[in-house]
């Protein structure tokens, strides 16, 4: 009979363990693609609709890093500011995405963010980080920017909920060999 209290609290550790992991799978929230076409003309379909850069706008909590993706055939600069108030690149900036290629910045600040391509003004976007209700870009000193070949956004919970599940996982092998069977919750 003591294997009930342990039966349990391995079975909450899985439960928590995957309930975890599983935003991780098939994430893209913190993904924006550059629409196949955007580039072409100021007359593109998605410059109508303005989702050239999908989703739009994109809300996040602070210190997440968003991944624009390059799904186009053309060549795009995502650059921070608006095409009219001469601020490209002030908080960050990727001058050459080819296409299929990635750019990844992680915003520390809440706040939001407008952004354009600046070979292509007619595409802009906006981030929006934390509970901002403001619509002018804010400029935070502690930002970061990297530009990878993949995408690399890190899940939720990161490394930690694996942890959690692996030990869960590794509890009920080691409990159901001790007691030759699977635990009654």
């Amino acid at each position: 009979m003591k294997s009930k209290p342990f039966g349990a609290l391995f079975g909450l550790l899985a439960l928590v363990a995957i309930l975890g992991v599983a935003p991780a799978f098939g994430q893209t929230a913190n993904e924006i693609d550059i629409a196949s076409g955007a580039g072409g003309s100021a007359n593109a379909a998605c410059v109508a609709t303005n989702n050239c850069f999908t989703p739009n706008p994109l809300t996040v909590a602070p210190g997440t890093t968003v991944t624009w993706k390059n799904t186009d055939t053309a060549m795009h600069v995502v650059c921070s500011g608006k095409p009219s108030d001469d601020e490209c690149g002030k908080v960050f900036e990727e001058d050459s995405l080819k296409p299929g290629k990635t750019f990844q910045f992680t915003f520390a600040n809440a706040g939001t963010y407008d952004y354009f391509c600046s070979v292509h003004p007619w595409m802009t976007g906006q981030v929006i980080v934390g509970a901002a209700s403001t619509t002018t870009t804010t400029t935070p000193a502690q930002n970061t920017t990297t530009s990878t070949p993949g995408n690399a956004a890190v899940p939720e919970f990161g490394p930690v909920a694996s942890i959690v599940l692996a030990i869960a996982v590794m509890s009920m092998v080691v409990f159901a060999a001790k007691t030759r069977g699977i635990p009654k919750f």
